[in-house]
């Protein structure tokens, strides 16, 4: 019962990745028209990186093993943000 009380919870990966993507599209997205969002964006992901450690280190039981399904997935998926911000941001910048 102790060792099932404070050893932790499960580490879910692909909510984190979510968490990812998200900021990753809305900051290239609308970057380009509200600037601040690049320096927001660095702030979330150094401070997303540092919590994650942190929680990996001493909060959960054991980082899962997956293979790279997922993250070849992510790197799909990622890869139309630059092209979308390209689009987007001539829009924004060309509209009057």
């Amino acid at each position: 019962m102790y060792k099932k009380l404070w050893s932790g919870g499960e580490y879910v990966i692909h909510i984190k990745q979510s968490g990812v993507l998200l900021v990753v599209f809305v900051t290239l997205m609308y970057g380009v028209g509200m600037p601040l969002f690049f320096p927001v964006a660095a702030f979330n992901f150094a401070n997303q990186y540092v919590c994650e450690r942190m929680m990996a280190a001493y909060q959960v039981k054991l980082p899962p093993t997956l293979d790279d399904k997922l993250t070849k997935n992510l790197f799909a998926m990622i890869k139309w943000a630059p092209l979308i911000m390209l689009f987007n941001g001539y829009w924004t910048l060309s509209n009057r």
